[in-house]
């Protein structure tokens, strides 16, 4: 284990947004992910990192979802996707049928991980979402108070 993963976590008060624990905003961050190295040889012989923004990490999720949108922002080509044999439900019981897998690196800080994405065509808010598999594969901790 390394020197970082054995400091404690520790939330303070003073890293309570407005209005403390009245707030009920979810999780959005922003972090750089890219295509691995062998993958865009052709197009590109030095992936760099793209910014994603307004990624929802979300803990009642076990996978990983891109936004079809998000992925032409990031000329991601079609050709990357590798087929898709299953639907995704959603909460209102509707099923999306996704357009194919990806993974991908994400860089967070000193931590990289490759991380599979379903990539759907549907319309959101967000360009991603990352679920409870990947936080716990980077032995984070989310905090809904903070």
């Amino acid at each position: 284990m390394e020197e970082w993963m054995k400091r404690p976590i520790i939330f303070s008060a003073s890293e309570t947004p407005d209005g403390g624990r009245n707030h009920n905003d979810s999780l959005v961050v922003t972090m750089d992910i890219a295509l691995p190295e062998h993958m865009d040889e052709e197009a590109n012989p030095k992936p760099r990192p793209w910014t994603m923004p307004k990624i929802l990490i979300d803990g009642g999720r076990s996978i990983g979802i891109s936004f079809y949108e998000a992925s032409k922002q990031m000329v991601l080509k079609d050709e990357c996707l590798i087929p898709s044999t299953y639907n995704i439900f959603g909460l209102n019981g509707s099923s999306t049928h996704p357009r194919g897998e990806v993974t991908l690196e994400i860089h967070v800080g000193k931590i990289l991980t490759l991380t599979t994405f379903c990539v759907v065509d549907v319309i959101s808010p967000y360009t991603a979402i990352v679920g409870q598999s990947w936080v716990h594969g980077i032995k984070g901790v989310a905090s809904t108070y903070h």
